[in-house]
């Protein structure tokens, strides 16, 4: 039988790390979601200096390091902080856990009511009873960032903005960014109060989802009905008016690749990092037919980057495995891009090591989770229209799985 994973109950960040299989997993969150070109030429040479070579893109829209020894943790911060990317202390760094909408135009004002949440969030030291997950999103329009995690969410109107939390289909009508941020803060704050409370009972806070029913309503304002957008990521490719959207396969970059993108792009270029895992390279004067630097940043390259809508790894997700997990039971990455394939359009293939799921939280058409076998290798629980720690309908060896994959997916 297998135990069950360790769940953290946090993420790792900056100044606290999390210790995996292969080192510390080390945590940057660009500030308003944006790298400049000297900031991300930091993170490769980082990743090559002390790291494993690679850099992962979260579904937070974070950028993480890897392999990380732990005597070399104080020289990645001074390295972080030299090119502004690293926050004032941890407690700064946990509250700012804001997801702001990559497709953001300058007119939606969404990098606007980022600075000012993230200001209202620095100087709120009341704020530490909140569960380390806990979280913000800011859209400049319904549904960009439908499939994001938000405790409570941000988005842009004709009028003003609306402010929700996660758990309701209603929301607040607030006139501008200030209103907005002082809701979003007397929330926050007796969500803290519940989470004491919860802690003192010795009981799990949970997040919002799970009391917004009894959230307080700030005086003189009345709920009203909200019809919430059902969007979905967005394709590789050029976005309008704001540049080109390149997917890592799952999530993992080489830090060779993205130093060569950062020596081609043009000197004004910018990244936006996505919950997406895919990067926004900035050049508003760039447009179909592809530009004249893509040759030269490797997009070609179709080992390193997706830049198409038809790439079949657009349809798997899997964490790191064995051995970079101490808690995955079997390796994933390897099959996963091995299967992408063989999965029908439509359709979404989840390896996962253990029952946590950390790369997709979800629903997959197919869930891969490895198990402890009876021989010498893993084996792969199967679970169909579910999640990472549903009941499986039957488990497979790895051999089995690559002999016959079209069967994962089929009617029988």
């Amino acid at each position: 039988m297998n135990s069950l994973p360790h769940i953290q109950g946090w993420c790792p960040g900056a100044w606290q790390p999390m210790a995996s299989g292969d080192g510390l997993v080390v945590r940057v969150r660009p500030p308003l979601g944006r790298l400049t070109l000297a900031q991300a030429r930091r993170l490769a040479r980082l990743a090559l200096a002390h790291g494993n070579g690679a850099l992962e893109l979260s579904s937070r829209a974070n950028v993480q390091l890897r392999g990380i020894a732990p005597g070399r943790h104080s020289a990645v911060l001074r390295a972080l902080a030299a090119v502004g990317l690293l926050d004032a202390d941890a407690a700064r760094e946990r509250r700012r856990n804001v997801v702001l909408d990559p497709l953001h135009r300058p007119h939606e004002g969404v990098a606007a009511m980022g600075r000012a949440l993230q200001q209202a969030l620095d100087s709120a030291d009341d704020l530490q009873a909140l569960p380390a997950k806990f979280g913000w999103a800011i859209e400049g329009a319904p549904g960009r960032l439908a499939g994001v995690s938000a405790d409570i969410r941000l988005q842009r109107t004709s009028s003003g903005w609306l402010v929700w939390p996660d758990g309701r289909e209603q929301a607040l009508a607030v006139r501008d960014a200030q209103q907005a941020v002082a809701v979003c803060l007397q929330w926050a704050r007796w969500f803290a109060g519940h989470a004491a409370r919860c802690r003192t009972q010795g009981l799990r806070p949970g997040r919002m989802a799970a009391v917004a029913r009894s959230l307080p309503l700030p005086p003189g304002m009345a709920w009203q009905a909200l019809h919430a957008a059902q969007g979905q990521a967005p394709a590789p490719g050029w976005v309008p008016g704001l540049g080109w959207l390149a997917g890592a396969p799952l999530g993992r970059l080489s830090a060779s690749a993205l130093a060569r993108l950062l020596r081609a792009l043009p000197p004004q270029a910018g990244l936006r990092a996505t919950p997406w895992r895919m990067l926004l390279l900035e050049d508003t004067a760039a447009g179909p037919p592809r530009p004249v630097w893509w040759a030269a940043a490797g997009l070609d390259h179709a080992a390193e980057w997706i830049t198409s809508a038809e790439d079949p790894r657009l349809r798997v997700s899997a964490c790191t495995g064995a051995p970079g997990c101490a808690q995955a039971l079997g390796p994933t990455l390897a099959l996963a891009l091995e299967l992408a394939p063989q999965v029908p359009p439509g359709a979404h293939l989840h390896v996962t090591g253990c029952a946590k799921g950390c790369a997709r939280q979800a629903p997959a058409t197919v869930v891969l989770r490895a198990e402890a076998g009876d021989g010498p290798g893993p084996v792969y629980a199967v679970v169909r229209q579910g999640r990472a720690g549903d009941v499986a309908m039957q488990r497979q060896a790895m051999a089995a799985v690559r002999d016959n994959p079209g069967l994962l997916f089929s009617e029988k």
